[in-house]
Order: structure tokens, then sequence, then C-alpha cells
């Protein structure tokens, strides 16, 4: 059995080796994302792990391509999985896996941080150099902090919040038991209505896309500040552009951005969207890296690798994504 892993960075390359070390599997290693250019390396080998390159999401050739050579699996480095056209990978037989899970204290604790920042104003006196007292902030004891989504990584969060004192209510598709008495879970129409702050943390899908949209900017607390972690396109951005401006919220910190993956090849802020908004105070940006820790690299790798492996051997992964 041979492997080719697509789209490989620096910090991934060690845990490759040391997963193909141990498993005596030889893994071809590509640092660029798959494209028409070089999906013929594909050819030699049993299974590909990579990220979707923008191509992806746009060229059928590569889905037929890589059942020409022989390849029955995706096994997709991510827990999204948005970037995969999943009616070519049907037409063309092609298994899809994902990372359903990694170290939840990666996102769980960045979004942390990313809450108390806003709420203190740091990105403002980041982007001015203001005095040090232009921007009072407030503590997490007087704030109502909302929480979309109680899985492994917004549980992380509220629980994180709790034990600072921090108040905190939740919207969720299914109830954590594990959160009785830290978390008051209400409507996400209340949850708009009462957060001082909300942090994002459902995945992306047909009914969570643009859920946070001019209607919804409405409807949330005068003053109040956004958090997402989770997937750009969950936000409408020119909405949330319109809600910054006017003040109706006080401030975002985004780790996921609208159409990013378009620009990450080339430069991250150069996403139109990132300048707007960086033109606006208590705005903070950073280009999808709330999961970039040692921990959840060698998690993802590992797995997906294995996931490969294990749809090439057995036919079946715990991890396989039903089309």
């Amino acid at each position: 059995m041979r492997l080719i892993y697509y789209g490989v960075s620096a910090d991934e390359e060690k845990f490759i080796k040391r997963w193909s070390f141990s498993n005596k599997i030889p893994v071809t290693i590509i640092n660029e994302g798959i494209s028409s250019e070089n999906v013929h390396f594909a050819g030699p080998h049993d299974g590909v792990c990579l990220y979707p390159s923008p191509e992806m999401r746009q060229s059928e050739l590569l889905y037929r391509k890589l059942r020409e050579q022989g390849i029955h699996q995706l096994s997709v480095k991510s827990t999204g999985v948005d970037g995969v056209n999943f009616e070519w990978a049907e037409k063309y037989g092609l298994t899809v896996t994902n990372v359903p899970s990694y170290s939840p204290t990666s996102v769980g604790h960045f979004a942390i941080m990313s809450i108390l920042m806003v709420l203190r104003n740091i990105p403002t006196v980041l982007q001015t150099n203001s005095s040090r007292k232009a921007a009072i902030g407030r503590e997490l004891q007087d704030v109502t902090v909302g929480i979309l989504g109680t899985g492994r990584i917004g549980s992380v969060v509220a629980e994180g919040i709790h034990t600072l004192g921090g108040r905190v209510i939740a919207s969720s598709s299914n109830e954590n038991p594990d959160l009785k008495g830290k978390v008051s879970y209400v409507s996400f129409e209340e949850l708009l209505k009462e957060s001082d702050v909300l942090s994002i943390h459902i995945p992306l899908s047909e009914e969570s896309t643009y859920l946070f949209s001019e209607e919804t900017f409405a409807k949330m607390k005068p003053g109040s500040c956004l958090v997402n972690t989770a997937r750009g396109k969950i936000v409408d951005t020119e909405a949330l552009i319109q809600a910054l401006a006017t003040g109706k919220l006080a401030g975002a910190a985004l780790d996921a951005l609208e159409d990013e993956e378009k620009y990450f090849s080339v430069g991250w802020e150069k996403n139109p969207y990132y300048s707007r908004l960086m033109a606006i105070p208590n705005v903070m940006i950073t280009p999808h890296i709330a999961y970039h820790t040692e921990l959840a690299v060698q998690e993802i790798v590992e797995t997906s690798l294995t996931n490969a492996r294990d749809i090439i051997i057995a036919g079946s992964c715990r991890n396989t994504i039903s089309l």
C-alpha cells in the first residue's frame, strides 16, 4: 500500500513521516494542494489525503482523473467537507472521510481568548496605537456570553467562560448534560437578544449558510460582539460590515472569513473583506489558525492517514461521510 498526501505544510511533515514509519506504509508528500497539474501524481498510489483545493470545488476533471488512476477514496484532513463536490465524488465512486474531532481545546481556548480580547477592546488598541486609556473594556462577570452550538468545542468554551466567572447561555441542537448548572439553554432568538458577546460553534451547512444575516444582526443586543472560529460563510460579511459600521455591534473576532479559501495561496489579507473589516475599530481577523497547535495538527494528520488506510483495507471507516 502507498498513500499520497496533498497540501502538506511544514508542521505536518514530521507527523506524516512518523505515522508512515510506525505503520510501515509509504506516504508521498506533496506540498501543493491538489490540482489538474499534479493530480497525475496520485497514479502509483492506493489512497489520497488532502484538503479540498479551490479547483476541487469547480473541476469535475479532478474527480474523474483520480478514479481513472484507481483511487476509490478521498481522506479530507479537516472536519468540514464543504469543499468537496459530493455529486462528483459519488459519480466517480470516491468514498469521502473526514476528521470529525481533534483537540477541542485548540479552537476552544482560542475562542475564549478572542472573547476576552473583544470585550477588552484590544483590537482597537492594536489597530490605532491609541493611548492606554482610550478604550475601556468590560469584564466577564458583567456580561452574558452566548454559545451557538455546544458540541466538543462549544462545550470547552462554555466551561471555560463559566469557570472564569461569566454568565453563559447557549443554543444548540442537542443539550450537553455535562453543562447542567453551568449553562442556561435558550432559543436562538433569545441567544441573539441576550448575548453581550456571541461565539459561533456550528458546522457550515445549507441551513447555517448566512445564518448571521442583516435580519439576524438586527435582533442582536446593541453593542454586542461576534466571535467566529467556525466557518466564514455562516456569516453574511456584507451584513456584518454594516452592523459594525453603524455601531449595532461593538466588535468582532473572526478566525474564519467568507471566501478565505480563494486567498490562502496568494495571501489571505488580499481578501477584499479583510481590508474593509480591518478599517473598523475593535475588529480582529486571523487566518483560520484557531486549530493550529502541535496536538491538533498531529491528531488531524494521524486520523486522515488512518482513514485512508482503513478504507483501502476494509472498505469502510468510522469517519465515512454519507453521500
